[in-house]
Protein backbone atom coordinates (compact mmCIF):
# COMPACT_ATOMS: atom_id res chain seq x y z
CA UNK A 1 0.00 0.00 0.00
CA UNK A 2 2.78 2.93 -0.97
CA UNK A 3 0.26 4.78 -2.32
CA UNK A 4 2.32 7.33 -4.46
CA UNK A 5 2.41 3.67 -6.70
CA UNK A 6 -0.64 3.03 -6.35
CA UNK A 7 -0.69 -0.22 -4.66
CA UNK A 8 -3.54 -1.02 -1.73
CA UNK A 9 -2.92 -3.87 0.89
CA UNK A 10 -6.22 -4.70 2.75
CA UNK A 11 -6.46 -3.84 6.89
CA UNK A 12 -2.95 -1.49 6.37
CA UNK A 13 -2.52 0.81 9.45
CA UNK A 14 -1.75 4.18 8.19
CA UNK A 15 -1.04 7.66 9.91
CA UNK A 16 -2.32 10.20 7.18
CA UNK A 17 -0.71 14.25 7.80
CA UNK A 18 -3.22 16.37 6.11
CA UNK A 19 -1.98 19.81 5.92
CA UNK A 20 -3.18 23.21 4.68
CA UNK A 21 -4.53 26.61 5.76
CA UNK A 22 -8.25 25.49 5.28
CA UNK A 23 -8.02 24.04 8.80
CA UNK A 24 -8.65 27.16 10.64
CA UNK A 25 -11.89 27.65 12.28
CA UNK A 26 -14.12 25.44 14.05
CA UNK A 27 -16.28 25.84 11.29
CA UNK A 28 -13.66 23.88 9.27
CA UNK A 29 -12.58 21.48 11.91
CA UNK A 30 -16.19 20.52 12.09
CA UNK A 31 -16.58 20.52 8.42
CA UNK A 32 -13.41 18.61 8.07
CA UNK A 33 -15.15 15.61 10.83
CA UNK A 34 -17.92 15.39 8.47
CA UNK A 35 -15.80 14.99 5.25
CA UNK A 36 -13.66 11.98 7.57
CA UNK A 37 -16.88 9.88 8.78
CA UNK A 38 -18.36 9.74 5.12
CA UNK A 39 -14.82 8.78 3.79
CA UNK A 40 -15.42 6.40 6.69
CA UNK A 41 -18.26 5.12 5.68
CA UNK A 42 -18.48 5.10 1.93
CA UNK A 43 -14.71 3.51 2.26
CA UNK A 44 -15.00 0.88 4.80
CA UNK A 45 -12.24 2.55 6.63
CA UNK A 46 -11.56 2.65 10.45
CA UNK A 47 -10.33 5.41 12.90
CA UNK A 48 -8.66 4.70 15.69
CA UNK A 49 -7.21 7.93 16.59
CA UNK A 50 -7.22 11.38 15.13
CA UNK A 51 -6.76 15.69 16.00
CA UNK A 52 -7.35 18.63 13.97
CA UNK A 53 -4.86 20.99 14.68
CA UNK A 54 -4.67 24.69 13.19
CA UNK A 55 -3.30 23.62 9.56
CA UNK A 56 -2.70 20.45 10.05
CA UNK A 57 -4.99 16.84 10.76
CA UNK A 58 -3.28 13.90 11.93
CA UNK A 59 -5.83 10.75 10.82
CA UNK A 60 -4.83 7.18 12.42
CA UNK A 61 -6.79 5.09 9.35
CA UNK A 62 -6.94 1.36 8.78
CA UNK A 63 -7.90 0.37 5.89
CA UNK A 64 -10.17 -2.45 4.28
CA UNK A 65 -8.79 -2.09 0.39
CA UNK A 66 -9.07 1.85 -0.01
CA UNK A 67 -6.32 3.62 -1.57
CA UNK A 68 -6.35 6.66 0.69
CA UNK A 69 -4.46 9.01 -1.66
CA UNK A 70 -7.46 8.86 -4.03
CA UNK A 71 -9.69 9.10 -0.67
CA UNK A 72 -8.27 12.17 0.25
CA UNK A 73 -8.39 13.72 -2.96
CA UNK A 74 -11.85 13.12 -2.59
CA UNK A 75 -12.83 15.28 0.38
CA UNK A 76 -12.25 18.57 -2.18
CA UNK A 77 -15.16 17.07 -4.09
CA UNK A 78 -18.60 18.95 -2.43
CA UNK A 79 -16.43 19.86 0.49
CA UNK A 80 -17.40 23.44 2.50
CA UNK A 81 -13.80 24.08 3.12
CA UNK A 82 -12.89 26.96 1.45
CA UNK A 83 -8.96 26.85 0.39
CA UNK A 84 -8.82 23.38 0.83
CA UNK A 85 -6.03 21.64 -1.72
CA UNK A 86 -5.54 18.03 -2.30
CA UNK A 87 -2.35 16.98 -2.74
CA UNK A 88 -1.42 18.26 0.80
CA UNK A 89 -1.12 14.76 2.66
CA UNK A 90 1.45 12.45 3.35
CA UNK A 91 1.03 8.83 4.71
CA UNK A 92 3.01 6.66 6.66
CA UNK A 93 1.99 2.39 6.85
CA UNK A 94 2.73 1.18 10.68
CA UNK A 95 3.31 -2.24 11.87
CA UNK A 96 0.73 -2.20 14.40
CA UNK A 97 1.55 -4.55 16.68
CA UNK A 98 4.56 -2.11 17.40
CA UNK A 99 3.51 1.12 16.76
CA UNK A 100 -0.55 1.66 17.30
CA UNK A 101 -0.23 2.80 20.48
CA UNK A 102 2.68 5.02 20.28
CA UNK A 103 0.79 6.29 16.98
CA UNK A 104 -2.20 7.00 19.03
CA UNK A 105 -0.34 8.96 21.99
CA UNK A 106 1.77 10.89 19.55
CA UNK A 107 -1.43 11.79 17.63
CA UNK A 108 -3.07 12.70 20.76
CA UNK A 109 -0.29 14.90 22.24
CA UNK A 110 0.65 17.23 19.53
CA UNK A 111 -2.27 19.40 20.97
CA UNK A 112 -0.93 19.60 24.39
CA UNK A 113 2.90 20.12 22.52
CA UNK A 114 1.71 22.79 19.89
CA UNK A 115 0.20 24.64 23.21
CA UNK A 116 -3.76 24.08 22.33
CA UNK A 117 -4.40 22.07 25.63
CA UNK A 118 -3.21 21.10 29.21
CA UNK A 119 -3.88 17.37 28.96
CA UNK A 120 -4.49 15.34 25.71
CA UNK A 121 -8.03 14.77 26.97
CA UNK A 122 -8.85 18.35 26.87
CA UNK A 123 -8.68 19.27 23.73
CA UNK A 124 -12.19 19.00 21.55
CA UNK A 125 -10.72 18.14 18.50
CA UNK A 126 -9.33 15.01 18.72
CA UNK A 127 -10.05 11.39 19.94
CA UNK A 128 -8.47 11.15 23.45
CA UNK A 129 -11.26 11.47 25.65
CA UNK A 130 -13.09 8.87 24.23
CA UNK A 131 -9.90 6.37 25.33
CA UNK A 132 -11.12 7.57 28.78
CA UNK A 133 -14.69 6.81 28.32
CA UNK A 134 -15.95 10.15 26.58
CA UNK A 135 -18.82 9.47 23.30
CA UNK A 136 -17.72 9.36 19.70
CA UNK A 137 -16.43 7.48 16.56
CA UNK A 138 -13.27 6.89 17.39
CA UNK A 139 -12.35 2.64 17.11
CA UNK A 140 -10.11 3.20 20.15
CA UNK A 141 -10.45 -0.94 20.52
CA UNK A 142 -7.74 -1.13 18.00
CA UNK A 143 -5.49 0.67 19.98
CA UNK A 144 -6.88 -0.46 23.83
CA UNK A 145 -6.64 -3.78 22.81
CA UNK A 146 -2.82 -4.07 22.61
CA UNK A 147 -2.84 -3.26 25.68
CA UNK A 148 -5.27 -6.56 26.72
CA UNK A 149 -8.57 -8.22 26.36
CA UNK A 150 -10.07 -7.03 29.15
CA UNK A 151 -11.42 -3.34 28.51
CA UNK A 152 -11.23 -1.78 32.09
CA UNK A 153 -8.23 -3.12 32.31
CA UNK A 154 -6.96 -2.01 28.85
CA UNK A 155 -7.89 1.73 29.67
CA UNK A 156 -5.82 1.81 32.90
CA UNK A 157 -2.85 0.22 30.89
CA UNK A 158 -2.98 3.12 27.97
CA UNK A 159 -3.51 5.83 31.13
CA UNK A 160 -0.52 4.58 32.24
CA UNK A 161 1.09 4.37 28.90
CA UNK A 162 -0.10 7.97 28.08
CA UNK A 163 2.40 9.58 31.22
CA UNK A 164 5.62 7.41 30.40
CA UNK A 165 8.31 9.90 29.20
CA UNK A 166 7.90 9.32 25.32
CA UNK A 167 11.30 7.85 23.46
CA UNK A 168 12.49 9.78 20.49
CA UNK A 169 12.33 6.80 18.17
CA UNK A 170 8.44 6.84 19.30
CA UNK A 171 8.17 10.44 18.44
CA UNK A 172 10.43 11.52 15.18
CA UNK A 173 9.26 9.04 12.77
CA UNK A 174 5.87 10.29 12.93
CA UNK A 175 6.78 13.85 12.84
CA UNK A 176 8.74 13.52 9.43
CA UNK A 177 7.19 14.88 6.96
CA UNK A 178 7.54 12.80 4.37
CA UNK A 179 5.94 9.19 3.64
CA UNK A 180 7.40 5.82 5.19
CA UNK A 181 6.88 2.51 6.06
CA UNK A 182 7.73 2.50 10.05
CA UNK A 183 7.80 -1.77 11.74
CA UNK A 184 10.77 -4.19 12.36
CA UNK A 185 12.88 -5.62 9.08
CA UNK A 186 10.29 -8.04 7.74
CA UNK A 187 7.81 -5.39 7.61
CA UNK A 188 9.42 -2.95 6.11
CA UNK A 189 10.97 -5.80 3.26
CA UNK A 190 7.38 -6.67 2.83
CA UNK A 191 5.78 -2.92 2.17
CA UNK A 192 8.51 -1.22 1.28
CA UNK A 193 8.91 -0.68 -2.47
CA UNK A 194 12.78 0.49 -2.04
CA UNK A 195 13.59 -2.09 -0.11
CA UNK A 196 16.18 -4.48 -1.91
Amino acid sequence: MWYNLGMVIKNAHCLVTDSGDALATEESLREYLRLVEKARQEHGLKLPAYALLPGRALLYFVTAEADLHSVMGGFAKGANLPGYKTGNCKYKIIQPENYAAHLARYIHFEAVKEGLAEKPEAYEWSSAAQYLGAAGNAEKGIVLGTFSADAAEAVSLYSAFMAETVPGKFRRPFGKNRDAVLGDKAFLAAHNPHAS
